[in-house]
């Protein structure tokens, strides 16, 4: 049963990435500070919070520590408007802090447009995976031959030990989050294959379900992350592939042996960093506290642990 819940890139592109006013996302912190306060939030006082749908029990295990709420008032305060909805909020003012994949080309382009000046900082890790039907029998797919199926240079099966089939590669639309990572850490946007309307579905729930169906799906490959595909939206008939060998596990992500792991990430205007609710709500979630906070909610977190 279901349960709901560029590396060729161009030396034009590179110009305009750096000129961009937000920050490139930052390398994670060695380890967070033990030593950081909880800080003191009320419900008026707390940033106001948005992000993708994979971040939404993250932003509700911050509310059930900083406020106090029990999870079904944590779920009825926090309101995640996905991925690009989230920048967009962000860069007009409806909300102060943002949990996202990191930022796309248009989402640079929209920050460096609004006079830039956003902080672009990982707060959990977590990967880009691929699924393919439960009844495929490829169980890992070189990453060399990930990139040739999303260039187009590999369109059968039978080129990767399974059945004399086409394949059918699942995409994202633009600026979901799992298509940025797509560009960012596969194949990027320049090189990539073009997929029909009906090869992208608008929904990560959509794209899981069309790698599950019986008529459909056993010829499928499609992506997600590894928080949403792993325990926020599931399927029976669906199963998550090993890259170069090494399955996406909480642990081979941890240790950085899973090859397309990434994370998580705090946008917000570098004005709020420091002593303001946005850089004391950050501060805590970096120290081993908010680090503990995440993992109770199944994140990973960006360093091992205090004992």
């Amino acid at each position: 049963m279901k349960k709901a819940i560029l590396l060729t890139v161009c030396v034009l592109t590179l110009i305009l990435l750096a000129a961009c006013g937000a920050s490139q996302p930052s390398a994670p912190p060695e380890a967070p500070d033990p030593a950081v306060n909880v800080p003191d939030f009320t419900a008026e006082s707390l940033p106001r919070l948005d992000g993708s749908t994979a971040t939404i029990p993250l932003s509700e295990g911050i509310v059930k520590s900083l406020l106090g709420y029990d999870a079904a008032q944590a779920q009825a305060f926090v309101h995640h408007n996905t991925t690009h909805n989230a920048y967009v909020n962000l860069i007009d003012g409806r909300c102060d802090l943002i949990f996202v994949t990191p930022p796309s080309e248009e989402e640079y382009a929209l920050m460096e447009e609004a006079g830039g000046g956003f902080a672009v900082e990982p707060v959990v890790k977590d990967a880009f995976v691929f699924l393919v039907n439960r009844n495929n029998p490829v169980d890992d797919i070189a990453l060399s031959d990930l990139q040739k199926i999303y260039r187009g240079e590999i369109t059968n099966w039978k080129e990767l030990g399974g059945s004399d089939a086409p394949i059918l590669p699942f995409q994202r639309p633009d600026n979901s989050g799992s298509q940025t990572l797509m560009y960012k850490l596969l194949v990027p946007k320049a090189e990539i294959m073009d997929a029909p309307t009906e090869l992208r579905p608008s929904g990560m729930d959509d794209l899981v379900d069309a790698v599950s169906d019986y008529d459909e799906g056993l010829n499928s490959i499609g992506y997600s992350v590894f928080y949403y595909a792993s325990g926020m939206y599931t399927d029976p008939d669906s199963k998550l592939i090993s890259v170069d060998g090494v399955l996406p596990t909480a642990e081979t992500i941890a240790d950085g042996t899973y090859p397309l792991t990434d994370g998580y990430y705090a946008v917000y205007r570098a004005e709020n960093d420091g002593d303001t609710p946005v850089g004391r709500l950050l501060s805590w979630l970096r120290s081993d506290a908010g680090q503990r906070t995440a993992a109770a909610e199944g994140y990973v977190p960006l360093s091992p642990l205090q004992p």
